[in-house]
């Protein structure tokens, strides 16, 4: 009963924070003011349009938000910017809830998939016609960015910041082990090479010298770098996957590093891997930019560390996504909106980023505040690092961002993980990508 009563008590809390939520988002507002800020001397009245902003950041990152949010209202005096406080659990089960009762902010932080699955609901806010008169602001992303924060051809939303991934590495595991550091540009040869010298197995506990997780996004890279096919052919609603000759190639390669104990196998626990880092312990691991924040502010000062890209093959490819923000159809004030919008994906990030550098603009020119807060902290080569993924000719999906995702995972998991450990035979892959297939060509 105690346990009943606790489940019916927590349904109340949140939808009366739901409900408090609602009413606090109805959308862009025109209030008449007579403040200072946006009266005229004679003390005529003026209208001020109220835009409603929602995020998933931390209290402290909101202040440095909507710090530089002040800013904007001195420029701009006819708009108020109104952050709207959310917890962050739940946030999409949150906004999702807004959008359904016709009253979410004007713009909320989303991520791809979340803003894909409300675009094909029908809704979010259309800005194609904004983006046609504002091409000189468009043209400022980093080129291919944009591109999958469209929906059937029109502009539902704009990404913030980028999320890319690469290997953190200890620089005197390297040197212990005779080894060149990696630099962009390294090849798979190298990788494969460096990985094996890197492991070691003392006193029966066996270290890895790359710590990693592998799914076949990550395989795909290797694929498409020596020529092959990628696993998925599109980033937003890919037709068909694929398990080519050079995808089998580079699952290979790594079913050997597995087993041999160069890498570690599907099954380990990566949870604590950071932690093993900063003690040293781990040679080599993929991880997002983010990480190198939390590095610089608590790693030990005599833990030397570096960052490349992923390796490459006959050619660059690379993998990054995007988190950002969109508008509900419901935006009443389209034009302030937007000026808001191309606010927070400029001038704000310069002024946040240098202040918490957790990762790069999509906005090129706002990066480079990104990228000069990583030269003052003594690691330029994660920004050269990033800045050369970033312009990369080719880009893979980091994961399935179409709706149907939800039924094709279960059949990568099913599988992969038996083929790496060598539990399966490759050939389960072609059975996976079929079933793939099938519910890809189910959801058309």
């Amino acid at each position: 009963m105690r346990q009943g009563s606790k489940k019916w008590t927590s349904g109340i809390v949140a939808m009366l924070l739901l409900s408090s939520l609602l009413s606090a988002c109805g959308g862009s507002k025109s209030d008449t003011t007579d403040s200072a800020g946006t009266g005229s001397d004679s003390g005529s009245s003026k209208k001020q349009v109220e835009v409603t902003l929602i995020t998933w950041e931390s209290a402290e990152m909101n202040d440095k938000i909507m710090a530089s949010m002040k800013n904007f209202e001195q420029e701009n005096p006819d708009i108020k910017i109104k952050l709207i406080p959310t917890p962050l659990d739940n946030y999409g089960v949150k906004i999702n809830g807004m959008l359904t009762a016709k009253k979410a902010p004007d713009i909320f932080m989303t991520g791809n998939d979340m803003l894909l699955d409300n675009a094909s609901k029908g809704l979010l806010y259309d800005w194609s016609s904004m983006e046609a008169q504002d091409k000189e602001f468009m043209d400022g992303f980093y080129k291919g960015v944009a591109d999958s924060w469209h929906y059937e051809g029109k502009l539902v939303g704009l990404p913030g910041l980028l999320n890319t991934y690469g290997i953190f590495y200890n620089k005197k595991a390297f040197t212990d082990a005779g080894l060149t550091e990696p630099k962009i540009g390294w090849t798979y040869d190298e990788f494969f090479a460096d990985m094996q010298k890197l492991s070691s197995k003392q006193g029966g506990v066996q270290q890895f010298g790359y710590y990693a997780p592998l799914d076949p996004f990550y395989a795909s890279l290797y694929s498409v770098s020596t020529g092959g096919a990628p696993f998925a052919d599109a980033i937003i609603n890919p037709t068909k996957v694929e398990i080519s000759d050079r995808f089998v190639e580079g699952v290979e390669k790594y079913k050997t590093a597995i087993a041999d104990g160069s890498m570690n196998p599907p099954t380990f626990d990566l949870t604590n891997v950071m932690s093993s880092f900063k003690q040293g312990k781990v040679p080599m691991t993929l991880q997002g930019q983010w990480v190198a924040d939390d590095l610089i502010r608590t790693a030990p000062k005599e833990l030397e560390w570096g960052f490349v890209p992923m390796p490459t093959g006959s050619s660059q490819t690379e993998i990054y996504d995007a988190v950002g923000w969109c508008s509900p159809t419901t935006v009443e004030n389209p034009e302030a909106v937007w000026k808001v919008l191309k606010y927070l994906d400029s001038k704000m990030y310069e002024e946040v980023l240098p202040k918490t550098p957790v990762a790069p603009a999509a906005y090129q020119a706002s990066s480079t505040a990104y990228f000069d807060a990583l030269k003052t902290a003594g690691h330029a080569e994660i920004g050269e690092g990033i800045d050369h993924i970033l312009k990369s000719p080719s880009t893979l999906p980091v994961r399935f961002l179409s709706s149907w995702a939800g039924k094709a995972n279960p059949f990568i998991e099913a599988s992969w993980k038996n083929v790496l450990m060598g539990k399966a035979p490759v050939t389960d892959l072609n059975t996976m990508a079929d079933k793939i297939n099938k519910v890809i060509s189910e959801a058309k």
